[in-house]
This record gives C-alpha cells, sequence and structure tokens, in this order.
C-alpha cells in the first residue's frame, strides 16, 4: 500500500491543488514529455480506416480544387455492390450522389480542420491522391494514422492541464494518463480520425474553458467557446448535445456571456447552412438528417452501458468509478453545476445513441458511441478526485484510491487490446458479422475483449 499511500497523502501545505509552485516552464516540460511520450504509444498498433476513409481525400480537394465535390476520376465506380462496402450507385458507402454532385456522405468538419496537417504531409510526399490523380489508400491511412495520435497527445495534455486546476501534479498526470489509455480514447479515436477524435479535443478544450472560469472567476471566453462548440457540431451532430446544455448553464449562471455566445454559435451556424444549401441543396447535409427508433431503446441502452462486446463500463470502468465518487460526495462537490452539466450531457447522449437503429456502432471495437463523453467523465473524475484528496487518511481513502487505479489499469487493457489486436478486431466479422447479428454483442462466451485469446478458445462451444 505503500505506493497508494503516496498518492493518496501527495498534498502538502508546499503543493496544494492550484501548484502554484509549479513554474511555467516546469509545466511546459511535463507537456512536452507528456505529449511526445503519448503519441508515441498511440501511433502503435491498428489504424484501420472505416467511416473516415476518403476525409482525408476531402481536405486535399479542398487544398487543391477548393471544392468539397469529389471528382469521380478519382473514385471511379464499379459494378452494384461489386465489393462489400459499395452501393447500389457503384460507390463505396462513405460517398453519396446529391444534386449530381459527389460528396463525402460523413461531416466534413474533421476534413477543413486537418486541412494544415494534411499540407503537410503532402509536402513530405504522402498524400491521398496517386500521381495520376486517382485514389491512394496507402497514403490516406499514413495520414490519419499520424494526425489522430497527434491530436489525442494534444487532448491528453488539455486534460492534465484541466486537472491541474484543481488537483496536484501527481494526481493530474495519473487522471491525464488515464483519459489517454484507459478509455476508447486509445482502442478508437487514436486509431484514425473517426468525426469523435476531432470532436472529443474540441470539447476538451471547452471543458477546460469551462471550469478554469468556475475556478478562477474568469469571464470573456464566450466567443472563443461558442467558436469550439460549432466547430464540434460541424465535425459530429451529437455535439448538440453539450451545446444545448452548455448554452443552458451560460444562461442561467453568466447571463451577461449568453449573448455573446448565441451571436457567435448564430454565425457559425449561419455559415454552415450556407455551405450545406451551396453543396448539398438542402439546410442541413444528409448526415444530420438522421432516423431514430425507440423499437429497441432499453435493449440498446443496456448494451451501450453494460454488455460484454459494447458496454461502456465494462471496457473503461473508470467512468463507473468517477460516477460513484460523484454521488458519495455530492454534497462537498465544488463546481456541482458543471456536475449537472456533465450528467445531463452523459444521460441525454446515452440515449440518443441508444435510438439510433445501429447502436451497436457497427464494425469498431467496443463502445465506440460512447466516446463523444469521455470528456465529460473526466470533468467528473477531476471533481470527485478533489473531494477524494480532501479526505482524511484513511483505509477507506486508501482503497477507494487502490480501486481507482485498478480501474485504469483494467481499462487500459481493455482498449489496448483494440487498439493493438487484429484478433479484437476482427470480431466484428467472426464467426458472423455483427451488423447482421447484433445480439452478438451480448455474448459473453466470445466477448470481443477476449476475442481468440486461448482462455475463450479452448471454452468455446465445438
Amino acid at each position: 500500500m505503500g505506493f497508494v499511500d503516496g498518492i493518496a497523502n501527495s498534498v502538502s501545505a508546499g503543493q496544494q491543488a492550484n501548484n502554484s509552485n509549479l513554474s511555467r516552464k516546469s509545466r511546459l516540460a511535463i507537456e512536452t514529455v507528456l505529449l511526445l511520450s503519448v503519441f508515441a504509444i498511440l501511433k502503435f498498433g491498428l489504424h484501420g480506416m472505416a467511416d473516415s476513409k476518403y476525409s482525408m481525400l476531402v481536405s486535399e480537394n479542398l487544398l487543391r480544387y477548393h471544392s468539397f465535390v469529389i471528382d469521380e476520376r478519382s473514385m471511379p465506380r464499379r459494378e452494384p455492390f461489386a465489393l462489400p462496402g459499395y452501393q447500389a450507385n457503384g460507390f463505396p458507402y462513405q460517398m453519396e450522389i446529391s444534386h449530381d454532385k459527389l460528396l463525402y456522405v460523413y461531416p466534413v468538419g474533421s476534413s477543413v480542420l486537418s486541412i494544415p496537417f494534411v499540407a503537410l504531409m503532402n509536402i513530405a510526399g504522402i498524400s491521398a491522391h496517386t500521381p495520376d490523380g486517382g485514389y491512394d489508400e496507402a497514403g490516406e491511412g499514413n495520414i490519419q494514422g499520424a494526425l489522430a495520435p497527434v491530436l489525442m497527445a494534444l487532448l491528453t495534455v488539455v486534460f492534465f492541464r484541466t486537472a491541474l486546476l484543481l488537483l496536484p501534479l501527481s494526481w493530474s498526470v495519473v487522471l491525464a494518463l488515464g483519459g489517454a489509455f484507459s478509455t476508447q480514447i486509445w482502442s478508437t479515436a487514436s486509431r484514425v480520425v473517426w468525426s469523435h477524435t476531432w470532436q472529443i479535443l474540441l470539447l476538451g478544450l471547452a471543458i477546460y474553458i469551462l471550469l478554469a472560469e468556475e475556478e478562477r472567476e474568469d469571464r470573456g471566453g464566450a466567443v472563443v467557446l461558442a467558436t469550439l462548440l460549432s466547430w464540434a457540431y460541424f465535425v459530429r451532430p451529437t455535439s448538440s448535445i453539450p451545446i444545448a446544455a452548455i448554452s443552458s448553464y451560460v444562461l442561467i449562471f453568466r447571463r451577461r456571456e449568453f449573448t455573446a455566445l448565441a451571436i457567435t454559435g448564430a454565425g457559425w451556424m449561419f455559415v454552415f447552412v450556407v455551405y450545406s444549401w451551396k453543396v448539398s441543396g438542402q439546410a442541413l447535409p444528409s448526415y444530420y438528417l438522421f432516423h431514430l427508433s425507440s423499437g429497441h431503446l432499453w435493449e440498446a441502452v443496456a448494451g451501450n452501458l453494460i454488455s460484454p462486446s459494447r458496454g461502456l463500463f465494462v471496457y473503461v470502468p473508470g467512468s463507473a468509478f468517477a460516477l460513484l465518487l460523484v454521488g458519495y460526495y455530492w454534497r462537498m462537490l465544488s463546481h456541482r453545476r458543471l456536475a449537472v452539466v456533465s450528467l445531463s450531457i452523459i444521460a441525454v447522449h446515452v440515449f440518443v445513441i441508444s435510438t439510433d437503429p445501429n447502436w451497436w456502432g457497427g464494425h469498431c471495437y467496443g463502445p465506440r458511441l460512447t466516446t463523444d463523453v469521455i470528456p465529460w467523465f473526466f470533468l467528473l473524475a477531476i471533481l470527485g478526485s478533489r473531494c477524494l484528496l480532501d479526505e482524511s487518511p484513511s483505509r477507506l481513502k486508501h482503497f477507494a484510491v487502490a480501486f481507482g487505479l485498478l480501474t485504469l489499469v483494467i481499462g487500459a487493457v481493455m482498449n489496448g487490446r483494440g487498439a493493438i489486436s487484429q484478433s479484437a478486431t476482427d470480431w466484428v466479422d467472426v464467426p458472423e458479422d455483427v451488423d447482421q447479428k447484433p445480439d452478438r454483442v451480448w455474448d459473453w462466451s466470445n466477448p470481443q475483449f477476449l476475442s481468440e485469446l486461448p482462455l475463450m478458445a479452448r471454452h468455446r462451444p465445438g
């Protein structure tokens, strides 16, 4: 228990939660080490593209031709359903034809934000285009396989800096690393540039602003906050949930800032609608007009939380521990209103994804569709850990710290397997396609995190 005791009692008179004794130079040095080391680890492993395929092609199209419309010469048609993933129009499922234009079907926010990185990769000779103007899948894979870990390493630094607002250095480092490796950040968001990848970085920055303003009683970040939230929406439409929650929070508790927030958000939304009308002939892109169904709601809620192959609490046990801490210390919680915002966003998000007919998230590893709420669980972990630190030393406190560390270790093992194991990724197709038989997510005899391990091979029926 020596290590646990050291962690639990690391706050001293000279090291308070505001970390005033940590110089800017020292903090930058720690952040640099975090950035480089996390990137090096996240870069290793699998980087197979799915929904994100062609998103960097869109970035290059904007760079070269200043257009969102894809030249069909770089995306030749095939016979309908000639290969898995090809549609009746002969194009891969990531593409759609709208008003005789070939467009990327998923949100283009990630493609726009990735332009500077793509430009640098192009200068280095790595491109999503072949020399004759065709599509280079390997080139796109290299770009995404480098950009995604860079973004998630940056998010780890944002997590670290956010934790420092309330916690000492040692706890901040542990929580930041836990956020990076014990969640879907490792198994999903850092593999390729899913729409989740840019989204959670933008939300992480928004959370930092919110907590910094609460802690320091600063004001004036409404324009930046609205811009971050707007771009999170352009990246992934489920960002409308935190936008609604944060807008309500600002309206109630920071009324003077609400006008700036609303005007800035409305301005960005106007730009987005103009883009959509010009490119696709409708107020919002087709991906934003998704269909929801409540026929399987409660099964989907349970599946997204506790199923062996898609359950958030199974793959990220630290999220359940964060909820326990917040619940136990609710009356002593600092910044309780931010905790209410976080809990509201998490609850509504789980409800919304559970009304999706494809609630298991298709071909992915673990609980991909709850990746969006990881920054909010991280905020809850910070708030709960602050209360735990303030507890007087006791066996219960030491046990809580040890148990919290254990959840991070388990989460790292679970998500690390998704990042580096091909057999765990192949689970979606073997022995049956999960999209054709979604009941597989409830099969404890062959959960995805144990797929093809010797233990499961010995116990598999037949």
